[in-house]
């Protein structure tokens, strides 16, 4: 499907469709409260919104049986880094999340030149210690931004953990022979999150459906605008997966998954400051600066 598009068009492309993705989950947060509800319901239509996506793009397939087995668990690591990483962005500033949760790169990356016999190249290394220092001032925040609780860290923390695991599937699916079977593969992960999330949905409503609360009218304009933005992150999900599937059985680890972490954490840290009015620090801007320094030695131009 991507075979006759240059890899640095489809790198563009991730990296839009994954901004796209950061965009929508930040707005849904930011207009909901309280319980878990919202957001296992937002992971469930958004999941069933990335199975028709993938669908469109290719069906599913055949499915052997290690494509099962290593999709149930890409889809418990999703459920899991979907439901921490929204808490996050309800509880904390965008931009320190996805700072924190990009540092997952590091996982994958690793993973490739231990167990996949891929060669760090100087400016590789280069790369990846400014994308370490970016992280480093990207989190530094002076006084009067949006305070960044424990709880919220600890949800970063295990998205952190989350999105390492997905990074490091992604790669081994890809080097073995079962690697045409990308679509089948994603569809049997999002399958597995949708029916997880809407059971836990269920279970949550019916647990706390004698408790007493305050009754809030939400207009019918209210609910389409954020029905809209669960089918526009699962389309987006559904997307960028299959094409970041894709790209990580072509690219060496060490470049792919820091430039898609990286150049998404620069992007969404401006989106941040530009859209959500989000203070960015002195600090906060060397980070964004380091960041595209790394990007540019892990595309390696010196050869």
């Amino acid at each position: 499907m991507y075979e006759n598009i240059d890899v640095v068009v489809l790198l563009i492309m991730s990296l839009a469709i994954s901004f796209t993705y950061s965009i929508s989950r930040k707005v849904y947060t930011a207009r909901v409260t309280g319980s878990f509800a919202p957001i296992f319901m937002f992971n469930a239509v958004s999941a069933v919104a990335s199975i028709l996506t993938l669908f469109i793009m290719g069906g599913i397939g055949k499915i052997s049986w290690f494509t099962l087995a290593l999709g149930l668990l890409f889809g418990l690591a999703t459920l899991v880094q979907q439901v921490t990483t929204l808490e996050a962005l309800r509880t904390g500033p965008l931009a320190l999340t996805t700072t924190i949760v990009s540092c997952s790169t590091v996982i994958p990356a690793v993973s490739g030149a231990l167990f996949f016999g891929e060669q760090l190249k100087i400016a590789h290394i280069i790369g990846i210690v400014l994308m370490l220092a970016s992280f480093f001032f990207a989190v530094e925040r002076e006084d009067g931004g949006k305070k960044a609780s424990w709880r919220w860290f600890l949800f970063c923390m295990i998205a952190f953990i989350a999105t390492g695991s997905i990074g490091t599937m992604q790669k081994i699916h890809q080097n073995t022979e079962y690697k045409g079977e990308l679509n089948g593969f994603l569809i049997i992960a999002f399958l597995f999150s949708f029916v997880a999330s809407a059971v836990a949905y269920v279970s949550y409503i019916v647990k706390n459906r004698n408790i007493k609360t305050e009754k809030v009218h939400i207009p019918l304009s209210l609910w389409l605008i954020m029905l809209a933005l669960m089918i526009i992150s699962g389309v987006s999900f559904g997307a960028v997966n299959n094409l970041n599937l894709y790209l990580s059985g072509v690219m060496e680890s060490a470049v792919f998954f820091p430039i898609v972490n990286g150049g998404g954490l620069v992007l969404t840290t401006l989106a941040a400051f530009l859209i959500f009015r989000e203070r960015l620090s002195l600090k906060q801007w060397v980070g964004v600066v380091l960041g595209i320094a790394s990007v540019i030695f892990l595309c390696n131009p010196f050869g």
